[in-house]
């Protein structure tokens, strides 16, 4: 059989496809070296390794980039380089909005190849990282203004979608309370009981457990306190019969405290599912049907060949969560007087899975467009030659693939403990206990001052 120049063209270019596509390994895989230091805790190494990255060295992984190294130096506790980082992402994510760039060769071929652009909650996470690092560095009116943009940023993004297409996680309460504690140590008690209420309140509206995490019984001691310091006795009265507790003033309160934020485990990572698509033929009108009775996608589109009467089903790749066990499951810390358990502040695992999930009824359109031009491409190439269909045909298959970059260093879930310092001890035992090897122990130090202190423990850890 003799081919046309233009048919020759095809199966060149079919064939550099075949090659850019199928050499794509899953973020994950090509992320192992630095997601092994930042397990091992050596983020010196970790940091190098990631500079060394040549996946994230891609100008479409800019983003990416900045979000990984931007973590490790905060978990290397070089804080401000993390926020010159932090702050670069940043921007990244406004530029990204305007770019065309590969926009193209990613809605039609591999969104792989798309400028990343992050999920809506790790541009988020972004703010909560700039507000810890202004902690640790004492600016706490920088912190706050960081710890409010969360807030404001998760309602500025689901401002954007249409109706019963929204986020569920569409508010942050780890982000409330967190105000809270910056508002209290600054000084600032009446604005620390209205973010904390606010914090309490979200919870409340959301049956008690907001994004895989139930109310904090910190956080209900919190919004007591702090109304009963402001002399709010309506507000004791109103939140004890909402949460259902009765409170209780302590005696002789400690003048000095710390918040210890325990970072646990690794967020999910991205791999790839697929959904089984069905092509109904137009009966001889040049036109076919794409039918998913799961995604509800009824799309007709021109095959320009009116003689095409043939079933065909095919699948189409999109990105899935796969959780990652901690390595360790529960902590404490002990003081000379008492030991104090951690409690659950952010649920990054559940935060993930959910806005994927809401991403996928948004993105259906999208995703059927690439199908479409995947499949006229290939109906138009074989009404002109059987032979060459087939080919394209393959090669449409071997390059369906699925986005599967995410900020991967994040940390699975965050808890927090408060604890109140006696007779200006400088040294905290934080105990680690595994599923099955027994327990870490770690020392905080903690500076002799009045106040309210942050520190941060890490343990990224995961079960392969």
């Amino acid at each position: 059989m003799k081919y046309s120049f233009s048919q020759i063209n095809i199966l060149f270019w079919c064939s550099c496809l075949l090659l850019i596509c199928t050499s794509c390994a899953t973020y994950n895989s090509q992320s192992q070296v630095f997601q092994t230091k930042i397990q091992q805790g050596d983020t010196k190494s970790a940091l190098t390794a990631i500079d060394k990255n040549k996946f994230l060295a891609k100008p479409r992984n800019r983003l990416l980039y900045l979000l990984e190294k931007g973590k490790v130096a905060y978990l290397d506790g070089n804080y401000k380089l993390s926020n010159q980082l932090f702050n670069e992402a940043d921007m990244n994510i406004e530029e990204n909005k305007k770019a065309v760039g590969n926009k193209i060769i990613g809605a039609l071929l591999n969104p792989e190849k798309e400028t990343y652009k992050g999920e809506d909650f790790e541009k988020v996470a972004i703010h909560y990282y700039k507000a810890l690092n202004y902690t640790f560095l004492s600016k706490y009116d920088e912190a706050l203004v960081e710890a409010k943009r969360i807030s404001l940023q998760l309602q500025k993004i689901n401002e954007a979608y249409p109706e019963g297409k929204k986020n569920r996680y569409k508010d942050d309460a780890f982000a409330l309370n967190l105000q809270g504690l910056l508002y209290e140590a600054s000084g600032d008690v009446n604005n620390a009981f209205i973010a904390y209420r606010n914090a309490v309140d979200l919870y409340l509206e959301n049956q008690g457990t907001y994004i895989g995490v139930p109310i904090p019984k910190q956080l209900k001691q919190d919004v007591l306190r702090t109304a009963d310091i402001m002399g709010f006795s309506n507000n004791v009265e109103e939140y004890e019969k909402k949460l259902g507790i009765k409170y209780k003033k302590e005696k002789n309160q400690s003048d000095q405290e710390v918040v210890v934020f325990w970072e646990n485990g690794l967020v999910p990572y991205k791999d790839e599912t697929f959904f089984t698509f069905t092509v109904l033929p137009g009966a001889g009108l040049g036109y076919a049907t794409i039918i998913n009775e799961d995604l509800s996608l009824d799309l007709p589109f021109p095959t320009f060949n009116k003689n095409s009467s043939t079933l065909d089903v095919f699948n189409v790749a999109f990105p899935k969560y796969v959780a990652r066990q901690p390595y360790y499951n529960s902590a404490t810390i002990i003081s000379a007087e008492n030991t104090y358990d951690f409690q659950l502040a952010q649920n990054y695992d559940e935060i993930a899975f959910k806005t994927l999930k809401d991403r996928t009824v948004r993105e259906i359109g999208k995703m059927a467009l690439r199908i479409a031009t995947k499949k006229a491409m290939q109906y138009t190439v074989q009404n002109q030659n059987e032979g060459l269909g087939i080919a394209l045909s393959l090669v449409n298959a071997l390059t369906e693939s699925a986005d599967t970059r995410n900020w991967q260093s994040l940390p699975s879930k965050i808890y927090y403990s408060r604890v109140p310092l006696k007779g200006g001890e400088s040294t905290l035992n934080f105990q680690l206990q595994s599923f099955s090897r027994g327990k870490n122990q770690i020392e905080i130090k903690v500076d002799q001052k009045k106040g309210l202190q942050f520190k941060k423990v890490s343990s990224n850890k995961v079960y392969k």
